[in-house]
């Protein structure tokens, strides 16, 4: 992108320019962001006249009309100017990535036709030529290829004659002959934008003119090696006569596959199609914003710098204008420096002059949301200053003379300012002298007025030094100063929240007391109650020669390191236990009780008493090395170490006696009665330790398709990772040692390497070399937690007693990951399949699952009434409360039943009007309570929307069909569906934004009205809900997919329920994410069966899983930093203090820890 020449505006109308993105001889493309700092595009025409802004205001009209498949939207038209503003799409043009990256060929070549295709055919629908289409005007973003520039499209018909416009080597012969711009001049574009993107060159070389309309007027395509069916698509688009050339519309359906006039090509189906096939071409990453690039260099400023970021830039900038300012115009201030350096050097702030600094794009003032929130902050007070600043650099410029000076209302105005309305800005020295010169002057101009000298004497006191301001001033820095501090502090914890989770914790909280007003530390103390770990235990001496061992909890750590053994307790930091003596280890093992530690080198196995620090007994196990793969390992009760052979099988001792076992065993449960066996050859097998027998078990695998086997604590249960062929999924299997019974599931992505039963047998964790690792229930195979390590990990550790799980890494490093909020118990019964939802204000639960319907009071914490059975036990349900949460809707395969939620009794039931309904796919209650929307299916799909009169029961079809969500307006007078808008009075359809996309299924309306929230494509977007404005897209951090919405009752917050049960929560006023406040840490979840509300108090968020477990996330800062407090377990040191908050005076950020 090109920096903005001098002739260039700043602003126009109320978007602000970043820069050019092109210019030709049509007009110049402006980057440029809007109020809300949303990114547009803007083109400004060259030609300016009555007539052309009359044919501008027309043809702007008509592109308005394009549906958004595959272009930019048009957003706005302002003909005084004029300029016409589209929607931004980031990434490059397809002439850039071709020039790149390369020719495109096979179903890349073929998705690209499709999208231009699918953006032709959405243009001539809307009765539109584009006239200009190249590869310049196609780019490739993030969601496929758009079109854009239609600064020369025009209406089809009689206004597409009059002068040529265009690019002439991609222009249709017709053109150059004096014909009108028609469809199929379009068609002669795409066809050269095809034959581009393939051969990597223009098929029309540009050059002179002449040349140029001689070889279009004789041009023959030449399709040679293009694929069926784009070929013979190519040439008939460049056929010389237009009448012989396709439609876009045909051109796209022979594209899909589809016959012209197919049913499914009517409409925006075909479009959609079309659209969805592009989408998935997408291009290379495409430079961020300027709102992002100034956040990154903001978080990369000192604690000093940031505090004088505001004052910089607002001098720079006060939401009007732009300016140029001198060094001296700025705090002198070593950190201003520092700040100019890094901003000069990224190209986002200028140095036109030897001491003078300007922004180099006027878009930052609206592009980024922290200079947007200052401007707004200050903007009462901001023509003051620059008033202010420029007088005092006038008078200093003409030798400070007295009549230069500020007097009368202007310096009343001004030393109001001073003294009372400043916010983010201070007095420079040149300032404070100009400020003092004009009250002497003042005061010596009305010495005979006494009133007014002693005013403007209180003025210039609070203004210019005196106790007061030297107060205020002295608060103001220190705020800032704070608030510095609190945001580099949330930073920080952010960074620690794997390597140290406690201090991060820590640092959260103590960044919230600092600032408790900044979205940064609520941020920082909702990602501290939901961070994944808990704990980290770092050996302060480890080094690549130590050699570590855990206890099976993992709350030992052994290290041995030059003949000397540590003993660490891993919970509490602490070291409990050094001896030296060992001498050297390549293998170590602790039993679970820490009491006896095993060490082998390469000749043999030494056992040592702990306590004492002396050996047990002789060596043993010799002729076995310590480089053999495999792990040194006891059983759990200590009486048996396994020590690993050079074939990557085991052997084993008695600790007792030191003999060795003469059976190939694998695994042994806590008893030692029962024992693994897995022989070189053959099936795995199960034996009877203490009678030395083998147990007869069909269907063992054979034991070189095993990765791990595991034999439960209590000897039930019998678990291995399963190889189900070379190179394919792997299958964990569970056998029933008493039945004989046998649960199978499907390990994802091949984890399953080692396995290890855990929480009392009803626990498996299994992981692979690379760190991925898996928690299942053994019951029914449920995955608890899912998470990607790194090759470093070594072995999981389940603690039951911590109810966590520990992660042993490479080099003495053990992570702690709670699980308790995982291994909540239902409150109800229920099902994984099942589907939960909340009554409003989250009063009450209700649950169905198997068939039947459940109700918990959640305030009282109790059931309401009893199950009460509706439907078919294997499928699902779906519930909808009405607005009072007096009543409950349930629709299932027997239809509608309706419960009354006080008791929890039935109230009436009714099947669909429709005789062709045979399942139920959404419920939603009307604002008034009077309707109940119905979406139906029969064998054939979805049938036609029912609205219910409750009242009469009396029922009307809508004009669309829908098959799940719906959401009513809060006004009730629009209905929103998956795929349209209806008007619930007459059940038909309203106009609907093309933006909201053909098909959605997560949105919700504000309960105050204000609002809709759409998930679409992996975006969170704000309309207004009216839908007549596309508002905001919402941060949304990668991977994170939404499956549910919550509104607050106010309206303020919005949180997501997603993809591997993780709940975000967004702030409205802002539209800053707040951070994570459930992370169930799995790879998919319960997904849409799960629910989500937000209490009554608006300060608790609720959630329920369809299983009926019922969780409760506070919200409020003052609880979520107890709760930090309260999980970190102790206070800063002082030595952290220093570190971290080396100029802060020391508070109490925990008061109750110790």
């Amino acid at each position: 992108m090109a920096a903005l020449t001098p002739s260039d505006p700043h602003r126009l109308g109320g978007y602000w320019l970043a820069g050019r993105l092109g210019a030709g001889g049509q007009g110049v493309v402006y980057d440029a962001y809007g109020p809300d700092g949303e990114r547009v595009a803007i083109k400004v025409p060259r030609a300016d006249s009555p007539e052309s802004r009359r044919r501008l205001g027309k043809e702007a009209d008509a592109a308005r009309r394009v549906a958004a498949f595959c272009t930019a939207r048009v957003v706005e038209v302002d003909l005084g100017v004029p300029y016409v503003v589209s929607e931004f799409v980031p990434g490059r043009t397809l002439r850039e990535v071709v020039a790149e990256v390369g020719p495109y060929a096979g179903e890349g070549l073929h998705r690209l036709a499709v999208g231009v295709a699918t953006a032709l055919a959405a243009i001539h629908r809307a009765g539109v030529v584009h006239r200009d289409l190249k590869p310049d005007n196609i780019i490739l973003g993030p969601d496929g290829p758009r079109v854009i520039d239609f600064g020369v499209a025009r209406e089809a018909g009689p206004t597409t004659t009059g002068p040529v416009m265009g690019t002439p080597n991609y222009m249709a012969p017709e053109l150059f002959s004096g014909r009108g711009a028609g469809a199929a001049a379009d068609l002669w574009s795409w066809g050269l934008v095809v034959l581009f993107a393939a051969r990597g060159a223009d098929a029309v070389e540009p050059g002179d003119p002449v040349a140029v309309v001689s070889e279009v007027l004789g041009y023959r395509a030449d399709v040679e090696g293009l694929p069926e069916p784009l070929g013979p698509l190519v040439a008939a688009a460049l056929a010389q006569e237009p009448g012989r050339r396709p439609g876009a519309r045909a051109v796209l359906l022979a594209l899909l596959g589809l016959p012209d006039g197919d049913d499914a090509g009517e409409g925006d189906a075909a479009l959609a199609r079309g659209g969805a096939l592009a989408a998935t071409l997408a291009g290379p990453a495409a430079e961020p914003g300027l709102g992002a690039a100034a956040e990154e260099l903001y978080g990369e400023l000192s604690e000093r710098e940031r505090a004088a970021a505001p004052e910089v830039f607002l001098r720079m900038a006060d939401g009007e204008s732009v300016r140029e300012v001198t060094r001296a115009e700025l705090p002198e201030e070593e950190a201003v420096d520092g700040l100019l350096a890094l901003f000069t050097a990224s190209g986002l702030v200028s140095a036109p002059g030897a001491d003078t600094y300007a922004l180099a794009r006027p878009g930052l003032v609206q592009a980024w949301p922290r200079l947007r929130d200052w401007v707004a902050d200050n903007r009462e007070g901001l023509p003051v200053q620059r008033r202010l600043a420029e007088a005092a650099l006038f008078w200093d410029g003409h030798g400070r003379k007295p009549a230069d000076l500020l007097h009368g209302s202007h310096l009343d105005r001004t030393l109001r300012w001073a003294a009372a309305e400043r916010k983010d800005l201070t007095l420079v020295r040149l300032e404070r002298e100009f400020l003092d010169a004009a009250t002497a002057r003042s005061r010596r101009r009305v010495r005979l007025r006494a009133m007014l000298a002693g005013a403007m004497a209180v003025l210039l006191v609070l203004a210019l030094g005196g106790l007061a301001l030297a107060e205020y001033r002295r608060t103001e820095v220190a705020a800032q100063r704070d608030a510095a501090t609190a945001r580099a502090l949330a930073l920080r914890a952010a960074g620690l929240r794997v390597n140290d989770p406690k201090l991060a914790m820590l640092l959260s909280v103590a960044a919230y007391r600092l600032d408790p007003g900044i979205p940064e530390t609520r941020v920082a103390l909702i990602d501290s109650r939901s961070q994944r770990f808990t704990d980290t235990f770092t050996d302060p001496d480890a080094a690549p020669d130590v050699v570590y061992a855990t206890s099976r909890d993992g709350r030992l750590l052994v290290a041995v390191q030059s003949g000397q053994a540590r003993l660490w307790d891993v919970r509490a930091h602490r070291q409990l236990r050094q001896f030296t003596g060992v001498g050297a280890a390549g293998k170590a093992a602790i039993t679970a009780d820490g009491k006896i530690l095993a060490l082998q080198d390469d000749r043999a196995v030494r056992l040592w008493d702990v306590a004492s620090g002396r050996p047990i007994g002789a060596a043993f196990a010799t002729g076995l090395d310590a480089t053999d793969p495999g792990e040194l390992a006891f059983d759990a009760g200590g009486r048996l170490l396994a020590v690993p052979d050079a074939e990557g099988g085991r052997r084993w001792w008695t600790v007792k006696d030191r003999k060795a076992l003469r059976a190939d065993l694998y695994a042994v449960d806590d008893q030692g009665d029962r024992g693994v066996v897995t022989p070189r050859r053959g099936k795995v097998e199960l034996w009877d330790l203490r009678a030395n027998r083998r147990i007869g078990l069909p269907g063992l695998p054979r034991a070189e398709d095993v990765e791990s086997v595991e034999i439960s604590g209590d000897g039930r249960w019998l678990a291995y990772a399963q190889e189900l062929s070379k190179g394919a999924e792997r299958r964990l299997e569970v056998r029933d040692l008493k039945s004989g019974g046998t649960r199978r599931s499907v390990i994802p992505d091949g984890v399953a390497r080692t396995l290890t039963f855990g929480f009392g047998d009803e626990l498996i964790a299994h992981w692979d070399l690379l760190g991925d690792t898996v928690v299942q229930r053994r019951s029914d195979g449920q995955q608890i937690l899912r998470m990607e390590m790194s090759s470093d990990l070594e072995s999981v550790r389940p603690d039951p007693g911590d109810r966590a799980i520990r992660l042993v890494m490479n080099g003495g490093v053990i992570h702690t990951v709670g699980l308790a909020a995982l291994l909540d118990k239902p409150v109800v019964s229920g099902d994984s399949l099942g589907t939960g939802e909340f009554a409003p204000g989250g009063r009450l639960l209700a649950t169905f699952a198997r068939g039947e319907v459940r109700l918990w009071d959640v305030a009282r914490g109790r059931p309401v009434g009893v199950p009460i059975a509706w439907g078919d036990p294997m499928l699902q349900g779906k519930l909808a409360f009405d607005p009072t949460g007096r009543r409950l809707a349930v629709g299932t395969d027997d239809g509608v039943l309706l419960i009354d939620t006080g008791t929890g009794t039935k109230l009436t039931s009714f099947r669909p009007a429709n005789p062709k309904a045979s399942s139920i796919y959404g419920l939603e209650f009307s604002p008034d309570d009077r309707t109940l929307a119905i979406a139906t299916g029969g064998i054939d799909g979805a049938l036609p929307l029912e609205l219910r009169d409750l009242r009469s029961g009396s029922s009307r079809a809508a004009d669309v069909e829908s098959e799940g969500v719906t959401a009513w307006r809060p006004d009730g007078r629009v209905l929103m569906t998956a795929t349209a808008l209806i008007d619930p009075v007459k059940g038909a359809r309203l106009a609907r934004p093309r933006m909201l996309g053909t098909s959605l299924q997560v949105y919700d309306f504000s309960p105050d009205g204000r609002y809709l929230a759409v998930w679409m494509a992996g975006r969170l977007v704000l309309w207004d809900a009216r839908l007549t404005a596309r508002i905001d897209d919402l941060p949304v951090p990668p991977g994170f997919e939404a499956t549910r919405l919550a509104w607050s009752r106010d309206g303020t917050m919005l949180a997501a329920y997603g993809f591997g049960d993780q709940i975000r929560l967004w702030d409205i006023g802002s539209r800053q994410a707040l951070g994570t406040v459930f992370d169930g840490m799995t790879e998919y979840g319960f997904m849409e069966g799960a629910a989500i509300a937000f209490a009554e108090d608006g300060r608790t968020l609720l959630s329920a899983t369809p299983e009926g477990v019922l969780r409760t996330h506070p919200l409020d800062p003052v609880r979520l930093a107890k709760s930090a407090c309260q999980a970190a377990g102790r206070a800063l040191t002082s030595q952290e203090w220093s570190h971290y908050l080396p100029e802060a005076e020391p508070f109490p950020v925990c008061p109750d820890a110790g």
